[in-house]
């Protein structure tokens, strides 16, 4: 598995800009932070947004994740207030509001680093604690980032919090604020801050769908100027990621990843799952069977709990991280060798923030995604393909598995916590699949259910009829219906 092939994706010229931040009319002391950084061009996004925001223009960007978007917000709101003048007595005069704590703290960490203390940056979110924000922000803080609830809480209870000076609003991952169902927050949020006719508005999302365009309270000027970064661009990444697949029978599917965690036990892996109980089964089963350095992030967990695996994680040199999707949305992990997709992602979109984990920090670093497929699922690898985005087939190492399938079960079968949980996880597992956008590639009804037990540890399967009866059920009234509409 270590003999896994180099494959460099073609990046196209247009995702780095040959603009320089030099060329902007930025303030010297972000210009000294971005060389203190050894930060010189512009990303696309970058070269596309920035010139609008520091015009005052309301945006509208579709940015996927990597391409360089928390600066290209960041850095224009930073220079926005610096000639602005506005000192702490002045309070808020912008607020970037963020889907998760976990990606609140990332955009603290950049907006700290770009201002070096000159401009004192705030942070509201959750699982901290909410007296030591009430007292920084009474104290003033010319740029806060918030998640939308802690905002809320601020705004009708801390009475030194002053924002009537506010001129700019950011969503960062507007999609994915709607998605976690902020939508009546905001728009109450948006009701009750001021400034509505003359403040700027900026959004930055994967997608510009109307839901994020038209979401009541939000004030948009005449002059709206949409950029789509993605334009004309295949796979927003860096030059030195490589990825491809591997035909994996679904039985043999965590043999297969157990035996590349085995064999590269001094890299640095995040493993992407489908479900929340799958990330549970398998992170403890691993700990049971005593491999080291294994950490999760889903989305039961509270928040705290999931910053701290997240720094444990950022930190190490090596280890793995098993974890769902909502770590692929712009936590920032820096020196990833490995990125596994071990269930399939629900969209072409899900692959690139995924595949996007890779690589972040040392820019030497080389970086692989592995997405694993079954032979009915590879119709998935053309969908990429039509997009510019081609994968090679790694071969599946079938003599170098290491089978520990007999101990799995033994070990199952004997510890009643591993067994319930094995036996969630397959179902939950299941009934995502059942679910899945794609299902002319992700069809239910041709995936081998008993095989992928066995990758749970079960010698014998679950009942899922329910499952696969209700999405056979579904898949004929579909085909009923569109055969009613033509003869109608």
């Amino acid at each position: 598995m270590t003999d896994v092939p180099e494959v460099t994706i073609n990046i196209p010229s247009d995702i780095q800009s040959s603009t320089k931040f030099a060329d902007l009319p930025l303030a010297p002391m972000l210009l000294d932070s971005l060389s203190k950084q050894n930060i010189e061009y512009m990303t696309k996004v970058q070269d596309l947004a920035i010139p609008h925001i520091l015009a005052g223009s309301d945006v509208a960007v579709k940015a996927k994740t990597g391409s360089g978007k928390s600066i290209a917000f960041l850095l224009p709101a930073l220079d926005l207030i610096y000639r602005a003048q506005m000192k702490p007595r002045n309070g808020t005069g912008v607020i970037v509001m963020s889907p998760t704590r976990e990606l609140a703290l990332q955009l603290y960490k950049v907006a700290k680093e770009l201002a070096q203390d000159r401009i004192q940056i705030g942070l509201a979110v959750g699982g901290t604690s909410l007296q030591k924000e009430t007292e920084k922000l009474a104290k003033g803080c010319s740029l806060v980032i918030a998640t939308p609830g802690r905002l809320r809480d601020h705004i009708a209870n801390s009475i030194g919090f002053k924002f009537s000076h506010l001129f700019l609003i950011i969503f960062d991952e507007a999609d994915l604020l709607l998605d976690l169902g902020f939508e009546e927050e905001i728009s109450q949020l948006l009701d009750v801050l001021p400034n509505a006719e003359t403040r700027q508005t900026a959004l930055f999302s994967a997608t510009l769908s109307d839901r994020v365009l038209k979401l009541k309270n939000l004030v948009l000027k005449e002059n709206l100027v949409k950029l789509d970064a993605d334009e004309h661009s295949t796979f927003t990444t860096r030059v030195n990621f490589t990825q491809g697949y591997i035909v994996c029978p679904p039985d043999l599917k965590f043999l297969l990843l157990y035996t590349f965690i085995k064999k590269n036990k001094n890299q640095k892996i995040i493993v992407f799952m489908s479900t929340c109980a799958s990330v549970e089964f398998y992170s403890n089963f691993l700990r049971y069977i005593n491999l080291d350095d294994v950490h999760c992030i889903y989305g039961k967990l509270k928040q705290a709990q999931r910053t701290n695996v997240a720094e444990q994680f950022s930190k190490a040199e090596s280890g793995v991280l098993i974890a769902t999707n909502v770590a692929a949305r712009g936590l920032d992990i820096p020196d990833v060798d490995y990125i596994i997709q071990f269930d399939p992602p629900d969209s072409i979109e899900s692959y690139v923030h995924r595949a996007g984990r890779a690589c972040r920090g040392t820019t030497s670093r080389k970086g692989t995604g592995i997405l694993f497929l079954s032979e009915t699922e590879t119709g998935f690898v053309k969908m990429l393909s039509e997009i510019g985005l081609v994968l090679s087939e790694f071969e599946f190492p079938t003599k170098k598995i290491i089978n520990v399938q007999e101990e799995m079960e033994k070990t199952v079968s004997m510890n009643y916590n591993l067994a319930t949980l094995a036996q969630a996880a397959f179902r939950d597992c299941c009934l995502a699949y059942a679910n899945h956008s794609l299902r002319k590639i992700f069809d239910i009804a041709k995936l081998e259910v008993e095989k992928l037990s066995k990758s749970y540890g079960l010698r014998v399967m679950p009942r899922i009829d329910a499952i696969i009866g209700r999405q056979r059920k579904e898949m004929k009234d579909r085909k009923y219906g569109q055969k009613d509409k033509k003869e109608k």
